[in-house]
């Protein structure tokens, strides 16, 4: 990867929906240029989708919480298969510390939230952050 895939990945982070022309034109490629590196990134595995950036909010879905769980053992994949089967679950990290599990949730209200929470906690104990601001997110 040089500098030119990294000014390709750049522009395609910003928007996903660039051309081949508009990227060609921004990094002085010409248009089958640009098509033949994407395809090289790619398959590669370092461009893995594009994706589609939604505004939850609009959606109607104003709770965003981070939910560290800590679980035992025997429960690590029964837990694994309930969160990838989980709608309200955005992202999933296995983590460091005291905690098994770091989950960004998603839910219309509190109480949404709530029957979560008390659905999880079959697993182990739970501790909940709710987001109040959002500064950036990705």
């Amino acid at each position: 990867m040089d500098k030119l895939d990294e000014k390709i990945i750049e522009l395609l982070t910003r928007d996903a929906r660039m051309t081949y022309k508009q990227i060609a034109e921004e990094v002085k490629l010409t248009s089958p240029a640009v098509k033949a590196r994407i395809t090289k990134l790619e398959e590669a595995g370092i461009i893995k989708g594009y994706g589609l950036k939604l505004d939850y909010h609009a959606l109607g879905y104003t709770v965003t919480a981070f939910i560290s769980v800590m679980i035992d053992k025997e429960e690590k994949e029964r837990f694994l298969t309930f969160v990838q089967n989980s709608p309200n679950v955005i992202d999933c990290y296995g983590i460091t510390g005291e905690y098994f599990a770091l989950l960004k949730v998603r839910f219309r209200s509190t109480m949404e939230l709530d029957n979560f929470l008390t659905e999880i906690q079959v697993f182990g104990e739970t501790k909940t952050n709710i987001v109040l601001s959002t500064y950036k997110e990705d």
